[in-house]
């Protein structure tokens, strides 16, 4: 939960305050937490806080444009938002 608090976020809130859709940035300034609780879904509520997220704050990391995410290869739905958001597949890495 520190970690949390130290990184850049955004968070969509219902009216009552319940979030339902929150994203953050890791200190390399990749997209490293992206969830939307799944009532939610497949409402643009992925890509809308992922946007705002990136354009708020990858600039704290550089002024180059570039931003990143690790997205596992069988998250079709996150690799989805990633290519929604203009993110193309540079290079697979695996441990």
């Amino acid at each position: 939960r520190a970690t949390l608090l130290l990184v850049p976020s955004t968070v969509v809130r219902l009216d009552d305050g319940t979030p339902v859709a929150w994203a953050f940035l890791g200190y390399d300034g990749t997209l490293m937490t992206l969830h939307v609780e799944e009532k939610y879904r497949d409402r643009g509520l992925a890509k809308a806080v992922a946007c705002r997220l990136m354009r708020n704050h990858l600039n704290v990391y550089g002024d180059d444009g570039w931003g990143a995410a690790d997205v596992f290869d069988g998250n079709l739905k996150s690799q989805a938002v990633c290519r929604n958001i203009g993110g193309k597949l540079s290079w697979p890495s695996s441990w």
